[in-house]
């Protein structure tokens, strides 16, 4: 696990909007489980903005990070930070 996936799985699993969430490390991307009331088609168009208090905590250099978002094992989106 990188430095940087590390980060951001520790921080999301910390902070406070996310208490709900289910976050863990799968090779080098997150898989992020959220509660099955969640509008998917909402937090999918919002996501970048769901996370983003959480990037300017990040102190390790940047790589591409992949979010498996989804409701249950299956993913329903893939978010893609660069």
């Amino acid at each position: 696990m990188s430095a940087y996936q590390q980060e951001w799985k520790v921080l999301m699993q910390k902070h406070e909007d996310f208490k709900d969430w289910k976050i863990r490390a799968s090779g080098g991307d997150l898989l992020v489980r959220v509660p099955p009331d969640t509008d998917m088609d909402v937090l999918r168009m919002q996501f970048a903005d769901t996370i983003a208090p959480i990037a300017p905590l990040i102190k390790s250099p940047k790589t591409t990070l992949k979010f498996f978002v989804g409701q249950s094992e299956e993913t329903d989106f893939v978010f893609t930070l660069n």
